[in-house]
């Protein structure tokens, strides 16, 4: 006769145990393909919420290379109490305050200081400098 624990064990250890190391190596092989497919979800969505925020964002005071130049600027003015005249700027920064300017429709005021370009930002005019890295700021100085 059987009794009542070998007719429950057997059907819990009989269900795990009908499982070859074929369907196993199957199964890691699925659980592989999905954790590569969330892996490359999740970049994207990094992607897309970097593009949004850039979007939202765009060249704020403090975001960007607009805000690069507003801390040197406050730099310069708590040791001086008053604005600089001019300060140095990389080609991608100047992209950045002209994109600022575009986008908060303030007027564009651009001129040429001793063969280079210069756009006015606050009281400040931006010189830019072609040699120096697209990034650089430079430090501001009076005339």
């Amino acid at each position: 006769m059987i009794s009542r624990r070998e007719v429950v064990t057997a059907g819990v250890l009989g269900t795990l145990a009908t499982g070859t190391k074929v369907e196993a190596a199957e199964l890691v092989q699925e659980a592989e393909a999905l954790r590569a497919g969330f892996k490359s979800l999740e970049n994207r969505f990094s992607e897309l919420q970097g593009a949004v925020e850039q979007g939202l964002r765009g060249n704020s005071m403090n975001y960007g290379g607009v805000g690069q130049v507003k801390a040197v600027i406050e730099k310069y003015s708590r040791a001086s109490g008053k604005f600089p005249d001019y300060c140095d700027i990389g080609l991608s920064i100047f992209y950045d305050v002209y994109d600022w300017h575009v986008r908060n429709q303030q007027q564009i005021s651009m001129q040429r200081v001793s063969e280079r370009i210069a756009i006015q930002f606050m009281f400040t005019q931006l010189i830019v400098r072609f040699e120096a890295d697209s990034n650089f700021v430079g430090t501001p100085f009076d005339r």
